[in-house]
């Protein structure tokens, strides 16, 4: 490190030290000499530029969900910082390694209500793993490696450190900059023969893959060790890429609409072994499926301890992230033949209702979107019904191909895709979104055509808030409130920007343009619309209210 090196330029090279070299930001006064920086290391270190701070901390939490890594996103003070607070909250519900750098106020000016003063030690506090503000520049390396740590250790999650305006102009000589050695995790052997010994005294036993520690290892592992056992395997909320759905003993995932046969599969089950994650409400419908009883035993295997016993009683626990866990479990083999036929039938009523009704257009869309695509294609959305269309029709062949919020965020999808593309532009890239969640970061098409990253763009277009409009239904028929929507014409936008924009109404139009737009490599929208009238795949609105 050079003598004098000024503080905005040892962020960076602390960053890159830790391998972390692809950045997002909307660009801020507050933090000048950290983009000055980026001038003298553009070789090694790229900022995505983007039009909004939401878009900006989504794109750096899909970079954390794609590489294990924390993504990196650098907002300026007040306004700038609360509008990525949404990322904050996505990476935290997620569980999702993120550092959001904050430009702030000069030190000498604090409490006296500086331009855009806020603190973010409270504003973040309930959202982040740790907040912190580095007011001594020596102090910046030591500071991002336990950042990087925290972020990544136990339960991944969010980091917020404020960077005073006045101290990215001091110098600092001779820095040293510590790298972050990976952190060893293991599951004993005690462990793996108490597994088994729950797996043989079983009858109907299921897995329950959630977030935490994967990668495409531990997903192939997970699937051999479930396949050679005959154990069937349900995806957490948003978990889907976990295991290749198109295995034998893949049966579906928990959402917030799960289908009554899967429940009672769930349900019935009388060992529960969950690797990751923890149980929520839509994992749990509202916390009333997976009532602790004496009929069912819980294994668990948690990346944190937080994540245990939140309403799920866990019968016997682990602290292990999931790599460890199924890097353990994968040589274990028990019989599974008195359970094989229950699996068949999970896996079929899996293949039934994924399957669309020859009368779902959409559905049909989506299936054979499926279809066309290879397994290493990502598939991203935001917030909405069209949402239960993508989850229910796509299957989801390899781990890292699924982009979707836990914690529900409107307007995810497009700055996850662009993130995805800007990766490996090598792979298929398909955003899906509402017109209500599109519209939430819309103003990021700008990026695309910026960055020419081949994403297809998918708007599904019903004029609706359908998600609020399907409760409203539910609980007030026939009494519609604030929920239609004026909508531009989305192809219109894209072809505003540079993009090429088609609008379709039938699965046949959706199949040729779909098949143009992925073979072109170049960023393409493609606007749907659909009757509101059709909620979701299985419930209609009718003048006698929701059926």
């Amino acid at each position: 490190m050079p003598v004098g090196t000024r503080a905005g330029h040892l962020v960076v090279e602390a960053l890159l030290a830790q391998g972390l070299d692809r950045y997002t930001c909307v660009p801020g006064e507050s933090f000048l000499p950290v983009l000055d920086a980026i001038v003298d290391h553009g070789d090694r270190a790229e900022m995505i530029v983007c039009r909004h701070e939401s878009p900006a901390a989504h794109m750096a939490e899909a970079y954390g969900k794609l590489t294990g890594r924390p993504g990196v996103c650098f907002v300026t003070r007040g306004p700038g910082a609360l509008h990525a607070a949404i990322g904050v909250h996505t990476a935290d519900q997620d569980a999702t390694p993120l550092l959001l750098f904050v430009g702030q106020i000069a030190r000498k000016d604090r409490g006296r209500g500086a331009f855009q003063e806020f603190n973010s030690h409270e504003v973040f506090g309930s959202m982040a793993k740790w907040v912190a503000t580095i007011d001594e520049a020596a102090r910046i390396p030591e500071t991002i490696a336990r950042a990087v740590r925290i972020a990544t250790s136990g339960r991944p999650g969010p980091v917020v450190i404020e960077l005073p305006e006045d101290m990215l102009y001091d110098t600092v000589e001779d820095a040293v900059i510590p790298v972050v050695a990976a952190l060893s995790t293991s599951v004993g052997a005690d462990v793996v023969q108490q597994v088994e010994a729950e797996l043989r005294a079983a009858q109907r036993p299921l897995i329950v893959l959630g977030r935490g520690g994967w990668g495409a290892p531990q997903s192939e592992g997970i699937r051999e060790f479930a396949e050679a056992n005959s154990i069937p395997v349900v995806a957490a909320w948003r978990c889907q890429d976990h295991i290749d759905n198109d295995s034998r003993i893949y049966i579906g995932h928990l959402s917030l609409s799960t289908e009554p046969d899967l429940v009672r599969t769930l349900e019935e089950s009388d060992l529960i072994l969950a690797i990751g994650g923890h149980f929520g409400d839509v994992e749990t419908g509202g916390y009333e499926l997976l009532a602790p009883g004496a009929h069912r035993r819980v294994i668990h295997f948690a990346v944190d301890g937080f994540d245990l016993d939140r309403y799920v009683h866990a019968d016997f626990a682990v602290q292990a992230d999931s790599a460890a866990a199924v890097d353990a479990l994968a040589p274990l083999r028990v019989d599974g033949a008195r359970w094989e036929e229950r699996t068949a039938r999970a896996r079929a009523a899996y293949i039934e209702r994924s399957t669309p009704a020859p009368d779902d257009e959409l559905g049909t869309m989506i299936a054979g979107l499926s279809a066309a695509l290879p397994a290493d294609a990502v598939v991203t959305n935001g917030a909405g019904n069209y949402a239960v269309w993508v989850h229910r029709f796509h299957r989801y062949r390899q781990y890292g191909t699924q982009l979707a919020p836990a914690n529900g965020a409107m307007s995810y999808g497009l700055p996850a895709g662009i993130m995805a593309a800007a990766l490996d532009g090598t792979r298929p890239t398909i955003v899906f979104g509402g017109d209500g969640c599109f519209l939430m970061s819309s103003m990021e098409l700008a990026t695309v055509a910026a960055l020419g990253v081949p994403v297809v763009m998918v708007v599904v277009n019903n004029s609706s808030f359908g998600t609020i409009r399907m409760h409203q239904e539910r609980e007030f028929p026939g009494r519609q409130s604030a929920t239609t929507l004026g909508n531009p014409d989305f192809a219109a936008l894209a072809r505003a920007h540079g993009i090429p924009g088609a609008t379709v109404r039938t699965a046949e139009e959706f199949r040729r343009e779909f098949a143009e737009a992925v073979g072109s490599g170049a960023p393409r929208l493609i606007e749907i619309v659909t009757d509101v009238a059709r909620i979701s795949p299985t419930r209609r609105i009718t003048e006698q209210g929701l059926v």
